[in-house]
């Protein structure tokens, strides 16, 4: 089979029928619960929230806002940064991001994707954190990244003479 008959084929056995609901949910040590949010156009009084299932919780509520996603790039002058942007959550976001200053600790952030064909199973991305954040009076952004585990010191555990003798000839 050639390449293109099968491209064709798999293209055509997606279903499209369903609509998709971009979210995004903040998480920090400091917040009492996760902020959630929906990318849509808020309608005041009809359209302000949706509810989605999400793991352990079949009712989450999710805030209705604006958000773009800048995916992370190649170009002549090196890599670009994944970025975020949400609009008009200044007012949720700025006392979050007061209380995160005083943590040595990132934002991190899940996304998700739902499908009304299938609701319960969202296409999932989680472990992502959030760095050099923004905020005005319009929009947060800020940059998106995942921990680097291969820099991270395995098994979590300072190198001593202690603990490895062997790392210092002994």
């Amino acid at each position: 089979m050639a390449l293109s008959t099968a491209l064709t084929e798999a293209y055509a056995a997606v279903d499209v029928s369903g609509d998709l609901y971009d979210t995004l949910e903040f998480n920090h040590i400091t917040l009492a619960e996760p902020l959630r949010f929906v990318k849509g156009v808020r309608i005041s009084g009809e359209y302000e929230t949706l509810t989605l299932p999400i793991a352990g919780n079949p009712a989450a509520v999710f805030t209705v806002v604006d958000f773009g996603f800048q995916r992370p790039g190649m170009d002549e002058g090196g890599t670009s940064k994944a970025r975020i942007r949400v609009d008009n959550v200044s007012r949720v976001l700025q006392q979050a991001l007061r209380d995160a200053i005083s943590a040595d600790e990132a934002f991190s952030v899940t996304y998700r994707c739902y499908s009304t064909n299938d609701i319960n199973h969202p296409e999932e991305y989680t472990g992502l954190r959030m760095s050099s954040v923004t905020v005005n009076a319009l929009s947060a952004e800020g940059d998106l990244y995942y921990d680097e585990v291969e820099l991270q010191a395995f098994p979590k555990r300072t190198y001593d003479l202690t603990l490895y003798p062997a790392l210092y000839g002994q």
